[in-house]
């Protein structure tokens, strides 16, 4: 299958993923991956193979990690967005919260500021998201109240 050249693997951003994210997404898609959409959970388990899994103390301040809070523009739209990735289950806990298993979720987990990447949005529809700041990070957060 052809896939338009902003969608093929060798054009996405390198990405990085903490190893605590990384234990608990695995967990989470080996003993639920069947009661969510297929294809969210593909592309959430394309995205995992293909990360760098650095120390959760070593992940740099500006990169998304779950439950950061980030700003984001959806390109060409120009829309800027703020949402906090969540897990599932969780995305009552915060108003902005988007969830890891959705199409945008999934392409946020591991970018850093300045970073872009395309995705197929539901539907299959190409779209490109740029992280434009990070407003919250909970490991840099911790880093800060150790000192």
């Amino acid at each position: 299958m052809n896939h338009p050249p902003s969608l093929q693997a060798d054009s996405a951003p390198d990405i990085k993923i903490t190893r605590g994210n990384l234990r608990r997404l695995d967990s989470l898609l080996a003993s639920h991956a069947g009661e969510w959409s297929w294809r969210a959970v593909e592309y959430l388990a394309r995205e995992l193979m293909r990360s760098t899994v650095v120390d959760d103390r070593e992940i740099p301040a500006n990169t998304v990690t779950m439950r950061s809070r980030v700003e984001f523009r959806a390109e060409g739209i120009g829309v800027r967005q703020v949402a906090t990735l969540v897990y599932p289950g969780e995305s009552g806990l915060y108003d902005d919260a988007i969830s890891i298993l959705t199409p945008v979720g999934a392409a946020l987990i591991g970018l850093a500021e300045g970073q872009s990447i395309s995705y197929a949005m539901r539907g299959g529809k190409p779209a490109t998201i740029s992280v434009t700041q990070m407003l919250y990070q909970p490991e840099a957060s911790r880093r800060v109240r150790l000192l």
